[in-house]
């Protein structure tokens, strides 16, 4: 058989594949009641995030509260705009002693993609330095790849996240406030 008419026949197959599962064809997008979401919203979510790093052979780290601003247009994308870190308290191990004197999300707007069951944010990007005395000056943290679990895709009212690097954690959740809770989902 010729390299010109394998071809046709991969082209064929691949073809009535589409045909047979449109399913595989089509991509997860943002939804407003159950119906594709054609219009830009924007998503206002207070939360908390837990941040770890490992001093001394100890985890130590602190607890922030945090408020994102996630936009979307409809389709399988959307941004976050705004992630502001409130204040930082309740910290432990070897950061007992320490508090946050500079913070600041770097390289917004993240992008966040739309999957079957979940988020994923591309770059996220936070910078912190603490005081004279801490055992650590800065963390400036880059998670190429954030999941944020939604606890009911088609419904959704709160995300979690969690992410691992190299002697570093950070996890926490957002909470969709107001009325845009439970009204925007993905599917």
């Amino acid at each position: 058989m010729s390299n010109r008419k394998r071809l046709a026949t991969l082209v064929a197959a691949i073809a009535c594949l589409a045909l047979a599962f449109p399913v595989l064809a089509q991509a997860a997008v943002w939804k407003h009641n159950g119906v594709n979401l054609a219009k830009f919203i924007e998503l206002s979510l207070p939360g908390g995030e837990n941040f770890e790093t490992e001093v001394s052979g100890e985890w130590s780290g602190m607890n922030c509260e945090v408020r994102a601003v996630m936009t979307t247009e409809g389709g399988s994308t959307a941004k976050i705009t705004k992630y502001e870190i409130k204040s930082c308290a309740k910290a432990f191990g070897k950061m007992s002693s320490c508090s946050v004197v500079a913070k600041e999300a770097k390289g917004l707007p993240w992008t966040v993609d739309v999957k079957t069951t979940d988020l994923v944010v591309t770059n996220m990007r936070v910078r912190r330095t603490f005081n004279v005395g801490c055992p650590v000056t800065e963390l400036d943290k880059t998670f190429t790849e954030m999941h944020l679990t939604l606890n009911t895709p088609s419904k959704i009212t709160e995300m979690e996240f969690s992410g691992t690097l190299t002697n570093y954690k950070a996890f926490g959740s957002w909470t969709v406030e107001g009325t845009n809770s439970g009204t925007y989902g993905i599917g």
